[in-house]
């Protein structure tokens, strides 16, 4: 009859221990933070040197790459649909809303490359109607509370902070998704956008 030792029976139950939670964090990294879809609504807070208003975002594709429906009133509303390689590599995004025919422009979202780029250290975009190279850096991870299906959640974000010496560029947070770089808010001067809920 075999006997096994206690020292190798807590040996052999702590590898188990170390390979289940090995397990469970990989599949923790693998969950999307926000699983959205064709279907998906946000609802942004849009803030101007006009006023303020909130944009209904009807997300209508998310691979191979984003499209959606974009609506702030009856009379002022419009569709996007990026282009694969602006989604893969582009660096133009834009902090108002308009029919982007070309599909060169993030509005909601930034390109993977950038986000490739952020979480490395830093990264450069063109906003819309500016010929002017703006940058970022990663200050951090953080995290920030939105509403989703009614119910608040934490998700975490990449702090992408502006390197301009007076403080007058581009501030905004993503999402900490690769696959699904969503930017939750941004900032550029007296405008910004931030999003506030989520149904999926």
């Amino acid at each position: 009859m075999k006997t096994i030792s206690l020292s190798k029976t807590v040996a052999i139950s702590l590898g188990a221990l170390i390979v289940l939670l090995a397990v469970v964090f990989t599949l923790k990294a693998q969950t999307p933070a926000l699983n959205l879809k064709g279907g998906s609504k946000l609802i942004y807070e849009i803030k101007s040197a006009t006023g303020i208003s909130d944009a209904t975002v009807v997300v209508n594709t998310i691979v191979p790459t984003i499209s959606f429906k974009w609506k702030i009133t009856d009379a002022l509303f419009g569709k996007v649909i990026l282009s694969n390689e602006s989604f893969n590599s582009g660096r133009k995004i834009a902090t108002e809303l308009f029919d982007d025919q070309t599909g060169e422009f993030g509005f909601f979202w930034i390109s993977k490359g950038m986000i490739t780029e952020l979480l490395q250290g830093k990264t450069t975009f063109y906003l819309h109607g500016s010929e002017k190279m703006h940058g970022v850096v990663n200050a951090g991870i953080e995290k920030i509370e939105i509403k989703l299906n009614g119910v608040l959640k934490s998700v975490e974000v990449i702090h992408a902070k502006s390197i301009d010496a007076n403080n007058t560029g581009v501030d905004f947070y993503v999402l900490n998704d690769l696959s699904n770089p969503l930017i939750i808010k941004i900032k550029n001067g007296t405008s910004s956008f931030s999003l506030k809920e989520i149904s999926e």
